[in-house]
This record gives structure tokens, C-alpha cells and sequence, in this order.
């Protein structure tokens, strides 16, 4: 019985350790989308860029995390002074027996002071 014990408790750390493995990475994207989301907003508000280009610079920066969005998946609101960007995208992750979606929204808002 004991030895049955030792099996289950370190197949469960093996399954434990298999799904971080392959989920973790999309939290790690995730992360660091919406850090390059809030320097993004805070570097577009200044400038007079218009939203298509802002989305699609997003979107190409985004695949250095490994994140694929589509300049549409961007959505960019301006108006007087202020900046909204919000990123909503799906990731896929294949496991054996449970293939799994995870939905990820990610926002921030900057305002310009010098108006």
C-alpha cells in the first residue's frame, strides 16, 4: 500500500509539472502583453498616430511573447487627450484528454496632461 502511494503521489506531481509546463507559457505572454500595452499607451498618447497604425504596431510587437493577434484583435480609442488600448484574444493549449481555451483580456487607459 505504501508503495502504491509513492506511485500516485509522483504520477500526480508528473501531471502537475506537465500541465504548468504547457499552460504557464500563455500567463507569461499574457504578462508581458499587458506591460507592453500600458508602455504602449503611454507612448502613443503623445504622439498623434492614428489607430490602425498603433493596433498593428501591437500586434507586431505582440509576437515576441508569442502572442498572435490580429490588428483587429486591438481595439484603440482616442479622444481628447486620452488613449484606451484593449487586447482580447483566446489561446489554444493541446493536452491529451482536456485541450483547453484560455481567454485573455487585457486593457489600460492613459490620459495626456499637457492638454
Amino acid at each position: 500500500m505504501k508503495e502504491l502511494k509513492s506511485i500516485l503521489g509522483l504520477l500526480l506531481l508528473l501531471v502537475g509539472a506537465f500541465v504548468l509546463y504547457k499552460v504557464f507559457p500563455a500567463y507569461w505572454g499574457n504578462f508581458k502583453m499587458g506591460r507592453l500595452i500600458e508602455e504602449q499607451s503611454v507612448a502613443f498618447t503623445y504622439t498623434t498616430a492614428p489607430p490602425d497604425e498603433i493596433s498593428r504596431s501591437i500586434a507586431e510587437k505582440a509576437q515576441e511573447f508569442n502572442v498572435f493577434l490580429a490588428p483587429e484583435q486591438v481595439t484603440v480609442h482616442r479622444s481628447a487627450g486620452d488613449l484606451s488600448i484593449a487586447v482580447d484574444y483566446t489561446v489554444h493549449i493541446e493536452m491529451p484528454f482536456y485541450p483547453l481555451d484560455l481567454e485573455f483580456k487585457t486593457a489600460s487607459k492613459n490620459h495626456n496632461v499637457m492638454k
